[in-house]
C-alpha cells in the first residue's frame, strides 16, 4: 500500500558532505509544528556541521507558505530535505486526541517509505540538539533489537506499565527512535501496532507509544537519557545531547515566558535556534486546543493573573464541551 501522494526534494548538500556517510532523520508533523520542526533541524545542523544529515518529513495538507520556507531552510543550512505528503484517509479510523493528532502515526511510515536504509532516526519535532551527536549516530542495533530508545520518566514508567499490564519492561518514550529498518519491516511493526490500537483504542492513552511498548518488549535497546532528556531539572545539563520539550507549555507559546524563569537553563534555548530559521520573529502562539487552554489558564493562575486565568478556563470548558 502506498501512502505517499507527493514528494518534494530540497537538496542543497555541498560536495564535501556528499562524500560522508548519510544519516537519515525523520519527522512526522502537520502545519502546527512547522516552526519547531525547522528549529530542530537547525539545531542538528548547527551542532553537527561535519555530518551529512538528510532530513525526511512526512506531512499532510501542508500550507504552501510552509513548504516554501522549508525550501529556504534547506538552502540556508546547505542540507537536504525530502518532504512527503501522504493520504491521511488511510489513517482516519485510528484514534487521536487534541494533544496527540493523527500526525503522531506518521513515524510508522518511514520504514515503508525508506526500506533501502539500514537506520532511520525518528525525532519528535519538539526536540532540540544541543551538542555533537556522534555517539548517537554510531550506535549499531543487532538482533533482537528493532529500535533504540530512552526510558521514560520513572513515574510514567510505573503508570503505563500498570495500565498496560507490562511486567519486566521499561517503558520508553517514543520521541526518539533509532529504527532498524529491515528488522522493523520484517516484524511488520506498523500492521501489528494498528491492529493493537483498533482492538482496544481506549486502553492506549498514549496511542502509538503505548502500542509500541506493548509490541516491542524485549526488543528495545535502551539509551542514556542524554539522548531524550525531558526532566532537565534532574539532569547534568552540560551532558544533554537532545533536549525534548515534551511537557506543556511549549517554548513557542505565550505561556512559556510566563511559566519559566529567565534564569532557567532552558529559557532561551529553543529561541536561539528558531532565530536561525525562516520562522524567526514569529509571534508566540496562543492556545488552539482545549488541552493547551487548560495549561495556559493554570500558568496564569500560578503567576497571579486571576482574571486572565478565569477567562482562559472558560474558553477551555467551552472548547472541551464542543469537541
Amino acid at each position: 500500500m502506498s501512502y505517499v501522494q507527493e514528494k518534494f526534494s530540497f537538496a542543497y548538500t555541498n560536495s564535501s558532505q556528499k562524500e560522508q556517510p548519510c544519516y537519515h532523520l525523520g519527522y512526522g508533523v502537520d502545519d502546527n509544528y512547522m516552526r519547531c520542526l525547522a528549529t530542530s533541524i537547525t539545531s542538528f545542523c548547527a551542532n553537527n556541521p561535519k555530518r551529512n544529515l538528510i532530513f525526511h518529513i512526512i506531512t499532510a495538507g501542508l500550507h504552501t507558505q510552509n513548504r516554501e520556507k522549508l525550501k529556504e531552510l534547506a538552502e540556508n543550512l546547505h542540507t537536504t530535505i525530502y518532504l512527503y505528503t501522504i493520504d491521511t484517509a488511510k489513517l482516519l479510523t485510528l484514534p487521536s486526541f487534541a494533544h496527540l493528532p493523527l500526525a503522531t502515526y506518521f513515524r510508522f511510515l518511514f520504514p515503508l517509505i525508506l526500506p533501502q536504509e539500514k537506520y532511520i532516526y525518528y525525532l519528535d519535532a519538539d526536540i532540540v540538539c544541543l551538542r555533537d551527536a556522534t555517539n548517537l549516530f554510531s550506535i549499531n542495533l543487532e538482533k533482537p533489537y528493532l529500535v533504540a530508545a530512552v526510558p521514560d520518566l520513572p513515574w510514567m514508567n510505573k503508570k503505563r506499565n500498570t495500565a498496560l499490564s507490562l511486567e519486566n519492561h521499561t517503558y520508553f518514550n517514543a520521541g526518539l527512535l533509532i529504527i532498524n529498518v529491515p528488522a522493523w519491516n520484517d516484524f511488520k511493526v506498523m500492521d501489528k501496532v494498528l491492529s493493537i490500537l483498533h482492538a482496544d483504542p481506549k486502553r492506549y492513552r498514549y496511542l502509538d507509544q503505548d502500542a509500541l511498548n506493548v509490541l516491542l518488549t524485549q526488543k528495545i535497546y535502551y539509551l542514556p537519557s542524554i539522548y531524550n532528556t525531558i526532566d532537565y531539572h534532574h539532569s547534568a545539563v552540560d551532558k544533554i545531547v537532545l533536549l525534548h520539550f515534551a511537557a506543556h507549555p511549549k517554548p513557542w507559546t505565550v505561556a512559556w515566558n510566563i511559566h519559566i524563569d529567565k534564569e532557567d537553563f532552558a529559557y532561551d534555548i529553543y529561541h536561539k535556534y528558531e532565530q536561525m530559521t525562516p520562522w524567526k520573529n514569529s509571534p508566540l502562539e496562543y492556545p488552539k486546543n482545549y488541552k493547551d487552554m487548560k495549561v495556559y489558564s493554570k500558568v496564569l493562575r500560578k503567576k497571579g493573573y486571576w482574571k486572565e486565568s478565569l477567562i482562559w478556563y472558560w474558553h477551555y470548558l467551552l472548547k472541551k464541551i464542543a469537541k
